[in-house]
């Protein structure tokens, strides 16, 4: 997997390349973590680009929701592609994440 970032001050989009899978799902967490402490107050993860996700993938996506919102920020998913929606709504984890159809979306949401 590769990780991508724009950092907008207090907003970073972090683009998710590949499978998130295993230890490096757990490198997605401590880059967003490392960008929580570093101020950043949003999160927008482009998934369009993620091939697979397995349940560790899905467990930092909530953690990372969870993080945002105790910084008073919000960590948004933009761009699933039909497998990994079909993911998220079959786990019902959908319903704990703002996802949108692309990133754009996601930044209008959070002006």
């Amino acid at each position: 997997m590769k990780l991508r970032f724009e950092d907008h001050g207090r907003l970073c989009v972090v683009q998710v390349d590949g499978e998130c899978v295993g230890e490096s799902a757990e490198s997605l967490r401590r880059a967003c973590v490392e960008r929580f402490t570093g101020g950043a107050k949003d999160v927008i993860l482009d998934v369009s680009k993620t091939s697979l996700i397995d349940s560790a993938g899905l467990e930092v996506l909530l953690d990372l929701t969870d993080l945002a919102t105790e910084q008073r920020g919000r960590c948004l998913l933009a761009g699933p592609e039909d497998p990994l929606r079909s993911i998220l709504e079959i786990t019902r984890i959908a319903d704990r994440l703002e996802v949108h159809d692309a990133v754009e979306s996601a930044a209008r949401v959070l002006r």
